[in-house]
């Protein structure tokens, strides 16, 4: 390969993921001049990497939405689905195209499993940015399930992974520090999921207080909207005024269950649903927005929960089958501390949540203190992209 043209692979495991690197390159390219991207997602479409502005990407590899979304080794229901619909050989033919290329370097986003295919690609140097575990998701965790091992420690398979790498990228400072104990070459300089979460207040109806609603972007957002909008009916039917706005990512809507109303949107939402004194607006396309308006959170995700949290917003979570189960749940609940309460999977249980969530002082100061610290401010894709371009411009290798 040509100097003039050097190659950094980008090698992701998962929407956020693809996202993230994508993210770190934009900002990095116009500083590298020399330097071309190849990037190869492990989870989906790669549609991210497809969608990318201004600093152009080469997709290589099969990409393919599987049944489980990503979500594979988070039940067995789930693996069992992804291997009737060919996961591995979709994870052979990934592994060809990482041993057929060339790189210079290679910049890995996510964890174990995307670690160890990048090796196949033997780029002389390799920068990761681990953003999914934490050594906080140990605290009082006890044992793990076989299937979670990789989800809730970084393991000692990993740790000689990581060895590897010229810098390791945590998503906290305790994780950071953990694994230079280890030999890791670690640093943390910020976690990249809280940046670009600063949208503009909704504020359909300003005095009443908001909950946003993140029942998540894959195929289950049906299933937990349904789950929302019960406990919704339960608060509505006991006289409860307050409005909530859904984080809408799957197209149309479901129809109006009985006792809902379509009422007239104000034009700063989208379809608006009644129920007595409870509103609630479908929004698309404006998840900071949403945020930026809520005093609360009821939510089905992973990403976007921890985000919430980051912004000081008590959240409030149930489980779904087969997932996001009990098990990936208590294990965010290590993560984000006393802002996620975690509740089962009643209206009843849910709606008296909110409304704690909602209506008490004492949690609602302390999701503001406790986690953005936990999370982290803005700032980290920027940081980081710095520090990449640091490298990649000046000596080939530490």
């Amino acid at each position: 390969m040509s100097r003039a043209a050097r190659r950094l692979w980008l090698v992701s495991n998962g929407h956020a993921e693809d996202a993230l690197a994508l993210a770190l390159w934009s900002r990095a390219a116009a500083r590298l001049p020399a330097w071309r991207a190849t990037a190869l997602p492990l989870v989906g479409d790669g549609r991210a990497y497809a969608a990318a502005p201004g600093a152009p990407v080469e997709i290589v590899g099969p990409r393919r939405n599987l049944p489980a979304g990503g979500l594979t080794m988070h039940h067995p229901v789930l693996l069992w689905r992804d291997l009737r619909a060919g996961v591995l050989a979709q994870t052979g033919s990934q592994l060809r195209a990482l041993r057929a290329g060339e790189a210079d370097a290679v910049l890995i986003v996510g964890d174990v499993f995307a670690q160890a295919m990048a090796a196949a690609l033997g780029a002389p140097r390799r920068f990761v940015l681990q953003p999914l575990v934490s050594v906080r998701m140990a605290d009082g965790g006890g044992r793990v399930a076989w299937n979670r091992a990789f989800m809730e420690r970084i393991r000692a398979p990993e740790r000689l992974l990581l060895r590897r790498a010229e810098i390791v990228y945590t998503r906290d400072e305790p994780t950071a520090a953990w694994l230079r104990r280890r030999g890791v070459r670690a640093t943390f300089l910020g976690n990249p999921i809280m940046d670009g979460l600063q949208g503009r207040r909704l504020d359909p109806w300003p005095d009443l207080p908001t909950l946003a609603l993140l029942p998540g972007s894959r195929a289950y957002a049906i299933e937990a909207v349904g789950v929302m909008l019960e406990a919704l009916e339960v608060l509505a039917d006991h006289g409860r005024v307050l409005a909530a706005a859904v984080a809408w990512t799957q197209g149309s809507l479901p129809p109006p269950a009985a006792g809902w109303r379509v009422e007239r949107a104000p034009s700063a939402v989208g379809p608006v649903w009644r129920r007595a004194g409870v509103r609630v607006a479908w929004v698309s396309g404006r998840f900071r927005d949403v945020l930026a308006t809520a005093d609360a959170v009821l939510g089905a995700t992973g990403t976007a929960q921890e985000q919430a949290v980051g912004l000081g917003l008590p959240v409030v979570a149930f489980a779904l089958w087969p997932a996001p189960g009990p098990a990936f749940l208590a294990n965010q609940a290590r993560l984000l501390g006393p802002s996620l309460e975690v509740v089962t999977r009643t209206p009843a249980a849910i709606a008296s949540a909110v409304a704690r969530a909602l209506d008490d002082p004492e949690r609602r100061a302390t999701a503001r203190r406790d986690g953005p610290a936990r999370l982290g401010g803005a700032g980290g894709t920027d940081a980081i992209a710095d520090d990449l371009v640091a490298r990649l411009a000046g000596s080939p290798a530490a």
